[in-house]
């Protein structure tokens, strides 16, 4: 089977790896476009580490890559693709990438590098004790190519059919991107495309992809005026790149994070619960409208998650009771980081509301 690894760190072999994929699969939303959760944003490496593609057309009976200037790294993934199936390196050295069987030749062959994330360290025993990926401050771009025939391309929904991207086997997805008066094209891609996996457009006779896609060979149908004659052009391989890609394609299993966090994925959750189980769906209080007293709320007004958190510390049981619990002084802190106690009070006590309430 082809295609990019949806998650880098999670594999077969890692006791949450069922569950993991499971709760992929929740959906917040009818179009089933919005998860139950999403990789974290990263795009700083340590320096001479960064992430890098290295693409190959075998020869036969080649066992070994030459990357130039490559020396291997515990921190760092490795994954040989061979016509679009990931497979682990045999071996890694100075310079060069190993397989562990002769390949036949004319095969197309990409070596992915993760790269060495640049983390911010958290220190336990401050408030502000979670570990997270970090991103430079650069003017994202997503990664793109001019196509050959970039000056005679033509899009018409009655060709539409005939457009088409393929990379590392797997047929991409096309999205329509209707540029705004006014709007920059980059603007226009990030509300369509966001942070989707395996998408592509072409504006203008310019292939853009999806972040991840950085720099991996696409292979690319399209329609192109000659005359008066509409042709389609078959299979140009192109290789779309960015200087400034910002990828979410990792899980970060063993990272710890803040309460707010936490408690952004049981809203999550709850959402989900209210527009399955009941017929109104979701309703949000308005977040100036909420009743509960958090002493210490004015640390998080006008963050992103404030309506996620004052809306969930909202939810009570039948008897009245809140469902979730204030430290004793009536804070929240939510930089403080969850303790494995914490997680699980919280998770039992959202079990026992569900059940309560749409049983």
């Amino acid at each position: 089977m082809g295609g990019t690894v949806r998650w880098l760190d999670v594999n077969t072999t890692q006791w949450f790896y069922r569950n993991v994929l499971e709760a992929e699969r929740i959906f917040l939303d009818s179009k089933k476009e919005e998860k139950l959760y999403s990789g974290k944003l990263y795009n700083k490496f340590v320096t001479g580490k960064t992430r890098s593609v290295h693409n190959f057309t075998t020869t036969e009976g080649q066992t070994r890559f030459n990357i130039s200037g490559y020396k291997p790294d515990s921190r760092e993934i490795v994954i040989v693709y061979i016509d679009g199936v990931p497979t682990k390196p045999s071996k890694l050295e100075t310079d060069f990438v190993y397989i562990g069987h002769p390949i036949a030749g004319g095969k197309e062959v990409s070596v992915y590098l993760s790269g060495v994330l640049d983390m911010h360290q958290g220190d336990e025993t401050s408030e502000n004790c979670h570990i997270y990926p970090k991103t430079i401050g650069c003017q994202v771009l997503y990664p793109n190519k001019k196509l050959d025939m970039a000056d005679k391309y033509e899009f018409d929904l009655r060709y539409g059919l005939n457009e088409m991207a393929v990379c590392m086997g797997q047929k991409l997805r096309r999205v329509n991107v209707d540029v705004q008066v006014g709007e920059s094209i980059h603007s226009a891609l990030m509300r369509t495309i966001g942070y989707k996996h395996n998408c592509f457009t072409i504006i203008n006779g310019v292939l853009y992809v999806s972040f991840h896609l950085n720099q991996f060979p696409i292979l690319v149908n399209y329609n192109y005026k000659s005359g008066a004659v509409i042709k389609n052009r078959q299979r140009e391989k192109v290789v779309p790149s960015s200087t400034c890609a910002i990828y979410n394609d990792r899980f970060f299993p063993n990272i710890t994070i803040p309460r707010f966090e936490f408690f952004s994925l049981l809203q999550r959750m709850r959402k989900n619960f209210y527009n399955r189980y009941t017929d109104r769906g979701y309703q949000p209080k308005v977040i100036d409208k909420t009743e509960r007293y958090i002493k210490d709320r004015e640390k998080f007004v006008g963050k992103w998650y404030e309506e996620d958190v004052v809306n969930i510390l909202d939810e009570k049981f039948n008897d009245g009771c809140y469902v979730f619990p204030l430290y004793e002084d009536n804070t929240f802190q939510p930089d403080v980081c969850v303790t494995r106690a914490e997680a699980i009070v919280y998770l039992h006590r959202f079990t026992e509301w569900a059940l309560e309430q749409f049983r």
